[in-house]
């Protein structure tokens, strides 16, 4: 006997049982694959030859496979497997395709000595499992060009574009498909690249859910997982990092399944129907019919959400009545917020009671949108900006943090190049998550409504005029009940919680015990209750008093904080020095935590500024934790704090319990980068010169009687008198001293000898402190200090003369111009090389006439006159 029982069905087959595998594993897997049905026995019948076209193919495959693992290295397993994979394609009629050596493989293991009970499991139900797991699970190696694996590569990225467009953006950009990473995800369902025994509990967790079109979620989980490297990564290091992705332990497969089963609470629900109607179960016929619905499917390029589910979303049960297909449960994490964008006479005139009304045509008069019929034209296009603060005036400010508000745009079927131009905005302009378009329109939206008896909201003229008023229909009435009873359910359902709560909480005093929710007395954790949901919003953090005014808070550019890293969170505690503070509560207002350049920022948005409510350095903060009965709370505690028991800021994430831990990660990753940057800083700065360096400039100053500040910013006391001493001389002659501090200043230009012209004279007695009433400038102040050493009224030296002579360009007139002097004189005293460079000078220079030395003493002002150099 193979099995230990079996059970038996009418034409004799036997059935595995629980009991005749140690696990159940095999078990459960026929019960979820094949069901009640016995062995088909279609292995062990199957007598043909290895001789498919590509046979070498399959050969060589079955060699690769799990070529790490003994029992995959055996010859007779290898057989096996070929044979197997040879039969299944002459059985279905399929050739083979790569890929499916990955997902037989799992299957054989089953028969491995290592697992348990291996010895029960027959070829033949081997097999079987394996062709009812490629036919409900894997489709896509029935197509011979993989229609549907291709269809399945565009729903991905339709998931990752409403999930997160930053990154379905960049891949765009970047030039990045999901071919290129995600085909041995879809085609093995994580087999190929996921250790035997990790794989074969994914595919426990798979089987034993009975979603076939989860991998779309776990594959965009994957994904998400790792945004920062992503996001981080060059355009030609993004392949191998996403082809490196995957489950490596269990902790990234309990993580990622999380994840992804988050992402499908958060999707709506048309988006499963198409991909089990497209990908999983196709009703095409032939290949030529698949790559038209493959161009009509790429043509869309938005996120449709069916009518049926708008109308779901818009008219919730009525008393009494069973809940719809496509009408929410009580437990839906997220609302539809539906935007009307008909004119305004259609809108007043009919609509469904739950849509906002959003006139492009009134928000952007001068914009291609004001008229229904044109094209989307780039020089009048509405800026992004523009449209984000437009529909902050509409939907309110706390919007765009709202992660339970999804948006769905609504128009007439003759607007889709409106409703397509709009969505491009929001979702690539703006990468804005949860966005969808309501496919057909509001004409299938209506239809679907009257379908249903349900009716909407309707406005008749009243005394013959043309204003409209607004008459609630039957089916609103019924919808506004429908909402009160719910919401009266859930207040007693919150106050019979509360009453609970309050009966155990008197139970547990005694013992010291601390329930969830509770709060001890001057603990600074917000009071809450986790059973009634996300925190009330607010306009202010909720320890913040009402009437505090938030105008006098800093401002930050908001798309400056949404380019880079940040969370969406709801302040329910900030402390500030300046605030006075009140109990924390279950409350807050909504805001963004952003690592911006070595900074936590907390801002709450308002219009295009954010707020800002608390910013400090990553390297201020001390610990970031969170609690058991609050996982998606982080605690916030900083260094500087008086208070350093008690957190500065304590946030709620939006976005799941996952992102306190992205959050801390990254906060950690920040303060490595930022303390690693200030360690280069401190090593590349210069080196202090040596101890015995000093001493020799200090003994070498100290003898010319001054010290080293001295020396570096001030004139000496002898310079300073020696400069006191040049407006004397030079109302007669230039000195030596002066007419070397020109020569030093000038860069030469010629090498002839020649004598200096008036107007160089003129430049040097300019250049020289004491021509002008004012104090002299810190260059001029220089110039002196470095001419004081000679102080002689001697005629200058032949050198010196020459140097004067080279530092002017030769001029053939002996006089110069109007112009040359006035250049001169503009050019001198700056003392740059570029304006000396536009002096003047002749070939026959002569010396000063006395009438012009006269001039020159005139023009500078009598010498008393002159203040002292200043100290600088």
């Amino acid at each position: 006997m193979r099995w230990q029982t079996r059970e038996t069905e009418k034409d004799g087959s036997e059935l595995p049982t629980e009991e005749s595998s140690g696990s159940g594993r095999l078990y459960s897997w026929w019960r979820r694959l094949i069901g009640h049905k016995g062995s088909s026995g279609s292995f062990s019948r199957w007598h043909g030859s290895l001789d498919e076209p590509n046979q070498r193919v399959i050969r060589a495959d079955c060699e690769r496979t799990r070529a790490d693992m003994e029992y995959f290295r055996q010859p007779l397993v290898r057989d096996k497997m070929e044979a197997m994979l040879t039969c299944w394609c002459r059985t279905q009629k399929e050739r083979y395709k790569q890929g499916l050596n990955e997902v037989l493989a799992l299957f054989l293991y089953l028969q491995a000595p290592e697992h348990p009970h291996a010895a029960a499991c027959t070829d033949d139900e081997v097999f079987d499992l394996f062709t009812a797991f490629v036919k409900d699970y894997s489709p896509f190696f029935s197509s011979e060009e993989f229609v549907p694996l291709q269809c399945a590569f565009i729903f991905f990225r339709r998931l990752l574009l409403y999930h997160r467009p930053d990154l379905h953006n960049l891949f765009v950009e970047k030039g990045v498909t999901p071919d290129m990473f995600c085909m041995p995800w879809f085609l093995t369902l994580f087999a190929s690249k996921t250790p035997m025994r990790l794989a074969m509990q994914l595919w426990d967790r798979h089987l034993e859910r009975g979603e076939p079109h989860f991998f779309l979620f776990l594959a965009a989980a994957v994904v998400t997982s790792a945004e920062k490297e992503i996001l981080q990564a060059e355009r030609s290091a993004l392949p191998e990092i996403l082809t490196s992705l995957g489950m490596y332990s269990r902790e990234d497969m309990e993580g990622m399944w999380s994840s992804a089963e988050n992402l499908l609470m958060q999707t709506p629900a048309t988006f499963v129907r198409r991909v089990r109607r497209i990908v999983l179960q196709p009703e095409v016929k032939g290949p030529e019919e698949g790559h038209k619905q493959l161009e009509r499917l790429e043509k869309e390029g938005v996120f449709f959400i069916l009518a049926e589910e708008v109308v779901g979303h818009c008219y919730p049960a009525r008393p009494g009545e069973a809940l719809k297909p496509w009408q929410p449960s009580a437990s839906c994490p997220w609302r539809l917020l539906l935007l009307d964008l008909r004119p305004a006479a259609d809108f007043e005139a009919t609509r469904l009671p739950a849509a906002v009304h959003f006139d492009v045509a009134q928000l952007f008069p001068q914009s291609a949108w004001s008229g229904r019929k044109l094209l989307w034209g780039k020089e009048s296009e509405p800026q992004p900006s523009q449209v984000l603060a437009a529909l902050k005036a509409t939907l309110g400010e706390n919007w765009v943090c709202d992660s339970q508000a999804h948006l769905c745009l609504l128009g007439r079927s003759e607007e889709s190049l409106l409703l397509r131009a709009l969505y491009i905005v929001l979702t690539k302009d703006l990468s804005l998550r949860h966005v969808s378009v309501a496919n057909g329109g509001f004409e299938a939206v209506m239809k679907c409504a009257q379908k249903h008896n349900y009716d909407i909201i309707e406005s008749q003229p009243e005394n013959g005029m043309l204003d409209r008023h607004p008459l609630p229909s039957s089916a609103s009435v019924a919808a506004e009940g429908a909402a009160a009873a719910a919401a009266a359910a859930a207040e007693g359902a919150a106050q019979k919680l509360s009453s609970v709560l309050s009966s155990l909480k008197r139970v547990t005093a005694g013992a010291g015990v601390r329930l969830p929710g509770s709060q001890s007395p001057g603990s600074d954790e917000p009071r809450s209750s986790p059973g009634l949901g996300p925190p009330t919003l607010l306009a202010r953090p909720g320890n913040w008093p009402a009437d505090f005014d938030m105008s006098q808070l800093p401002r930050r550019n908001y798309q400056e904080l949404m380019a880079s890293q940040h969370w969406s969170c709801v302040a329910l505690l900030v402390r500030r020095p300046s605030c006075p503070e009140l109990q924390g509560s279950w409350q807050g207002c909504s805001c963004i935590l952003s690592l911006l350049m070595g900074k936590v920022v907390c801002a709450a948005v308002l219009q295009e500024e954010a707020v800002v409510l608390a910013e400090f350095s990553v390297l201020q903060v001390a610990k970031v934790t969170t609690k058991k009965n609050l996982p998606q709370t982080a605690y916030c505690h900083i260094q500087d704090n008086a208070k350093q028991a008690e957190p500065a800021l304590v946030l709620y994430f939006s976005h799941g319990a996952e992102q306190v831990s992205s959050f801390a990660s990254a906060l950690k990753d920040a303060r490595q980068s930022k303390a690693a940057r200030l360690r280069g800083y401190e090593q590349s700065r210069p080196l202090a010169p040596p101890a015995a360096a000093k001493e020799a400039v200090a003994v070498a100053l100290a003898a010319e009687g001054c010290n080293e500040r001295d020396a570096a910013e001030e004139p000496s006391e002898r310079q300073e008198q020696e400069a006191e001493a040049v407006p004397a001389q030079v109302a007669e002659e230039p000195t030596e001293q002066q007419e070397q501090a020109v020569a030093e200043a000038v860069p030469c230009h010629s090498a002839e000898e020649q004598e200096p012209t008036e107007q160089q004279e003129q430049a040097v007695a300019e250049a020289v402190p004491c021509h002008s009433a004012e104090e002299p400038t810190e260059q001029q102040e220089q110039a002196v200090a470095e001419a004081v050493p000679a102080q002689t009224a001697e005629e200058p030296t032949e050198q010196q003369e020459q140097a004067m002579a080279e530092a002017v360009p030769a001029q053939t007139a002996e006089e110069p111009t109007e112009q040359q002097e006035q250049a001169v004189a503009e050019a001198v005293p700056a003392q740059t090389a570029e304006e000396q460079e536009n002096g003047l000078a002749t070939e026959d220079v002569q010396e000063p006439s006395e009438q012009q030395e006269h001039a020159a003493v005139a023009e500078a002002g009598p010498a008393q006159a002159v203040e002292e150099p200043s100290t600088k």
